[in-house]
């Protein structure tokens, strides 16, 4: 089952991947090559700039890094797409586009005519081996239209669009943790997100009204209390329905990714309300050559990173 959101049907480059993200307050680039044992990071820039200047921040990196003809990877920004957890349609494999169409009608707020979705594999519930449940994306068609026609019109070649969850996924992937299941914790410009991971397998995932801009303000206000137990009780929420659901071993570890400026108490705070190991992801920990990025272009470009490590190439 394709992990994609929409596949483009471009051969991707042998050895090295490339994916460009683009954040409200910049565009992100970062080029992963996949052949050695571990992967390397090979190149990572951040452009800072607003809406205004992204047509032009994406030729310059286009023409910078040569990606007309490259099937470079991208995510939809949060809160652009749903993630369904659904019945799996008990259907040929070559009518379930259409049965999952008409299953998620009812879940969504525009007309299903007006939707692209995509669907992977939810882990099976318990002691049950049989695949019960899909994990659905969905979002408008005119929203996925809009940033492949933003990349390509400036001259980037376009293989893959995916979601922020499985850019995640693929960086848990990485960590020693994996093996025994990670929540890791990630926090955009103005939404955040935790994803449940284990065997390299996305479980979990939600997203949080909690970003970086709100995280900044707190601390700079001296009122970082209420803020860490709010997420803390989203978190413990996200661990036992993890726990009802799937019947694992608990997770008992906590990954904060890097963050665009230091807040003061968070991991001490979460570890304290969670009784989790919780510390700050270190990049290197996920890619060779990341050693020496600093924090903040760590924070910026951990999706593109992730979206890199993307390994998947089957389509639905």
């Amino acid at each position: 089952m394709n992990l994609s959101f929409l596949s483009f049907g471009k051969a991707r480059a042998q050895g090295v991947r490339t994916a460009v993200v683009v954040h409200s307050d910049g565009v992100a680039l970062a080029q992963i090559d996949g052949s050695k044992t571990r992967p390397r990071l090979q190149s990572c820039q951040f452009r800072a700039g607003g809406e205004a200047q992204t047509a032009d921040t994406l030729a310059s990196l286009g023409k910078q890094f040569g990606l007309a003809k490259a099937a470079c990877h991208t995510v939809m920004p949060l809160g652009s797409y749903s993630l369904l957890l659904i019945e799996a349609p008990e259907v040929p494999a070559n009518e379930l586009r259409a049965a999952v169409r008409w299953r998620i009608r009812e879940l969504i707020d525009f007309h299903i005519d007006d939707a692209v979705l995509d669907v992977f594999d939810a882990p099976a519930s318990g002691a049950r081996t049989t695949q019960t449940h899909l994990y659905v994306v969905v979002s408008r068609s005119n929203d996925v239209k809009q940033l492949a026609d933003r990349l390509q019109d400036a001259g980037i070649g376009l293989g893959v669009i995916d979601i922020p969850e499985l850019a995640l996924r693929n960086v848990a992937a990485q960590l020693p943790e994996d093996a025994q299941g990670v929540a890791l914790l990630y926090f955009g410009a103005e939404r955040g997100l935790i994803a449940l991971c284990r065997n390299q397998t996305l479980y979990l995932a939600r997203t949080l009204d909690i970003g970086q801009t709100r995280l900044q303000e707190a601390a700079a206000d001296g009122q970082t209390e209420a803020l860490f137990d709010a997420l803390a009780l989203e978190v413990q929420r996200s661990l036992d329905y993890y726990d009802r659901t799937f019947q694992q071993a608990p997770i008992g570890n906590l990954l904060i990714a890097p963050l665009a400026e230091p807040i003061p108490g968070l991991v001490e705070g979460l570890r304290a309300n969670l009784g989790l190991q919780a510390r700050l992801l270190e990049l290197g920990e996920v890619v060779d050559g990341a050693e020496k990025i600093p924090a903040d272009q760590a924070a910026q470009c951990l999706l593109a990173i992730g979206t890199a490590l993307r390994s998947e190439s089957k389509t639905l």
